[in-house]
């Protein structure tokens, strides 16, 4: 008996011994990589959720029907951006009961408009600007559309509400530095442009658009395309509490998945991968919208790290409950919002927790030559002709993928519909 149970300690320190042995072997295979990936996120700074949300252009008001336009590239957009928030800091917001109010009016004043790329929450934007919340309450569904900086009788700053309506800051200040920013930016000569107020002609216009005045606008680089590359085996790592335990499944179309058995994470030939982690059913913990977008672009930053250029460009709260959002990232190219038929990025947060990471990056890579955009009076002529359209929701300069190359292009969206016309000559773009 005594032999019997002696033999069988040996097997069993025998296997434990060579457990841990394969153990220590997995894990020196991946600890230079795994080691690197951990001194990058440790090093990596803090992504700032303003600069997330950061306008997708500015429209700069020299008075007199007298404009220009700015996109996150150009000179002077960072100095506004970084002037409007510090305008913002410490100060209260409070809802303008004045129907006299209108940005037709605003935008005839001295000053700026800062248009952000998605309708964002007035309560997120309060926390987000460290500003004072205030005694008066704005409901949680206000969105936001806009911010704009007039001198009127100081310094008067607005936010315009998706549905029309306007909050104010409660104290003016000094215009003073307005001027001094406006002024820098007029001796930079920039392209001038006139406003064209919405009206029925042929078409319905729900919002009016910005025509320039002169033929001598700025031109914009046809780019070759870049993808990122296959993931390091230290980044899949990252996705996965211990790595030693996952399964790595090579499949047919030359995708590999690697599995936990509760955590999976798929990686396309491309460098696109798919993360998802099922969460746990019963009670649904809630996620305000400043903390889940928190989560997710962290999330992003410790995972593959934070894209060059990316910003919030879509979301959407979980249905029937309040326990998550969906966010759509996209992308900028030369300054303009990158068309594709998915987003660049997507995360969802469910309980504070990631439950589905998307990421798929398109990046610049040579000028092949640049052009001159056409007029978007000539982007809607050829859009209306080309695809009969009877009402335009909005249009805007970006770029769209087309084969391996980056081409600018008008964006008409019309009934929620999009349509791209060829900047360069005015042709349509199936797509």
């Amino acid at each position: 008996m005594k032999n019997r149970d002696s033999i069988l300690g040996l097997v069993l320190a025998l296997l434990v011994g060579t457990s841990l042995f394969l153990s220590g072997i997995t894990w020196w295979r991946f600890s230079d990589q795994y080691a690197d990936v951990q001194n990058e996120y440790y090093g990596m700074s803090v992504v700032d959720l303003s600069d997330v949300i950061a306008p997708n252009r500015v429209v700069l008001h020299f008075a007199q029907d007298m404009h220009s336009i700015l996109y996150p590239n150009r000179p002077f957009y960072r100095e506004i951006w970084d002037y409007a928030r510090k305008v913002l800091d410490g100060k209260e917001l409070v809802e303008v009961n004045n129907p006299e109010l209108d940005d037709d009016n605003l935008r005839q004043k001295v000053g700026m408009e800062l248009i952000f790329p998605v309708p964002l929450p007035v309560d997120f934007l309060t926390k987000v600007f460290n500003m004072n919340a205030g005694q008066q309450a704005i409901p949680q569904e206000r969105a936001v559309i806009s911010m704009m900086i007039v001198e009127e009788d100081g310094l008067s700053v607005f936010f315009k509400g998706s549905g029309g309506e306007f909050y104010a800051l409660k104290t003016k200040g000094s215009s003073s530095e307005l001027r001094k920013l406006l002024e820098q930016a007029r001796l930079e000569n920039p392209p001038a442009y006139t406003y064209l107020p919405p009206a029925k002609i042929n078409v319905k216009l729900e919002e009016g658009i910005y025509v320039p005045l002169t033929t001598g606008q700025e031109e914009f680089p046809v780019l070759s395309v870049r993808y990122e590359k296959i993931p390091s085996q230290g980044t899949i790592a990252q996705f996965f509490p211990d790595f030693s335990v996952t399964r790595k499944i090579e499949e047919k179309d030359g995708a590999v998945v690697y599995t936990d058995g509760s955590r999976g994470l798929r990686i396309y030939p491309n460098g696109a991968l798919e993360y998802s982690r099922p969460l746990a059913g019963g009670v649904k913990v809630g996620s305000n919208f400043y903390d889940a977008l928190t989560v997710a672009v962290n999330f992003i930053n410790t995972h593959g790290g934070w894209p060059k250029d990316v910003y919030l460009a879509g979301y959407r709260a979980a249905e029937n409950q309040k326990s998550g959002y969906t966010f759509n990232f996209g992308i900028r190219i030369e300054g303009l919002p990158l068309m594709s038929k998915s987003d660049c990025l997507t995360v969802t947060v469910e309980e504070n927790q990631v439950s589905r990471y998307f990421r798929n990056i398109v990046r610049q890579n040579k000028v092949l030559h640049e052009i001159k955009p056409i007029s978007p009076i000539q982007a809607l002529d050829a859009a209306i002709a080309t695809f009969n359209l009877k009402e335009i929701d909005f249009l805007e300069l970006s770029y769209l993928k087309v084969d391996d190359e980056l081409i600018p292009v008008w964006t008409v969206v019309s009934r929620s519909k999009r349509f791209f016309i060829n900047a360069s000559n005015g042709m349509a773009v199936n797509f």
